[in-house]
């Protein structure tokens, strides 16, 4: 038996980063639920798809009981999200979990064998370290929608750690674009590993509604955890190499650009438009002091944007896909962006005028 009281707020948020963490195909019916443990005076929610463990301990005043018990995980939080009053009693016994709020009742059946829920194993060593939450989150955010979505490509699928000179860098490239985001930390040591894209959302998640200002991480070669107050997310690393995103990154440039970031994505949005209907490409032609943004589709015509730029260098034609620009665009934090192009089939490096800590590599497409 085990009997507890939460408040909605409190309860809600907790399982929907813990179900995160759930497995959505599975033979396993039991990696498809939360695991609910009286531990150390406390009562824990416990998640895993064998990639990823989430933790979570329950702020409630007192239970009563020992027992644990295993609930689908989809279920419970669909139930909560929709329950109207503050507070919500949950009591478990003898395989049914009676979850109460006001006059609303439900009666579920649990997983039969809890005890078979995957243990939890995590040695806290390795290397530790703290960061904020806010600059974390931020950037996750800057590089995430970078990895490639495509889980054949395990080293692509997630995001590259790097921790080296007492630097923070996450990488994401999905072979056509890349995006590097750095962070000084207090940390001496150096290691380098994947975490894949379903995880990384997973961390994503939990930032997203965090409310301790910091966050802890503990990594080795293994698995990271990164704890926020009452939550603890823990992942396996991705065990391939990922390729050395040095070798991308342009040494020399012959054309540099400057613009205004919002002109320039008011004029990209307007071109996309037209492009997402035709060949899903905009053509840049940059001369001394403009550049002109078309699109064209046989079917629906035609697009042609001018705009202001301080140019460095020599003119330029080249062509791209206009969701990356407008992604690599939006993530740059300052108003003043900088295009530089070595020539029209190289890469070309995106960033604010003072370089910051956020760079954006994209490929062309041909003409």
């Amino acid at each position: 038996m085990l009997r507890f009281v939460i408040n909605k707020q409190e309860f809600s948020k907790k399982i929907s980063v813990a179900a995160q963490a759930v497995g959505s195909k599975t033979v396993d019916p039991i990696l498809q639920c939360l695991l609910f443990k009286p531990e150390n005076d406390s009562i824990k929610v416990f998640s895993t798809d064998m990639q990823t463990f989430v933790v979570a301990k329950l702020d409630v005043n007192e239970f009563d009981g020992s027992d644990s018990f295993a609930v689908d995980a989809k279920l419970l939080e669909e139930i909560v999200k929709n329950i109207d009053e503050d507070e919500i009693v949950l009591e478990y016994n003898l395989g049914k979990l009676n979850v109460r709020s006001g006059k609303t009742a439900f009666n579920l059946t649990t997983y039969s064998n809890p005890e078979k829920f995957p243990p939890l194993e995590f040695e806290k060593t390795g290397i530790n370290f703290e960061i904020e939450t806010s600059i974390l989150s931020e950037m996750i955010d800057k590089v995430i929608f970078c990895a490639s979505t495509e889980t054949a490509m395990r080293a692509l699928n997630g995001v590259y750690w790097e921790i080296k000179d007492k630097f923070l860098r996450l990488v994401a490239s999905d072979g056509y674009r890349l995006a590097l985001v750095e962070q000084k930390v207090d940390v001496e040591a150096e290691i380098d590993f994947i975490i894949s894209l379903k995880s990384m959302k997973e961390l994503q998640n939990m930032l997203s509604g965090a409310d301790e200002p910091v966050v802890k991480i503990t990594c080795d070669n293994k698995k990271m955890a990164i704890n926020s107050g009452d939550i603890t997310v823990i992942t396996r690393v991705v065990e391939e190499v990922f390729p050395d995103y040095k070798r991308v990154l342009p040494k020399a440039f012959k054309t540099r650009i400057t613009f205004n970031k919002s002109e320039f994505l008011e004029a990209l949005k307007r071109n996309m438009i037209i492009a997402k209907r035709g060949n899903d490409k905009v053509r840049l032609e940059i001369t001394d002091n403009s550049m002109i943004l078309t699109s064209q589709s046989p079917e629906f015509g035609e697009v042609r944007e001018e705009l202001n730029i301080e140019k460095e260098g020599e003119d330029l034609i080249i062509n791209f896909n206009p969701r990356f620009l407008n992604e690599a665009v939006k993530n740059v934090d300052e108003e003043e962006i900088v295009f530089n192009f070595v020539d029209e089939l190289s890469p070309m490096q995106v960033n604010s005028k003072d370089v910051g800590g956020y760079l954006y590599i994209v490929l062309p497409v041909r003409a």
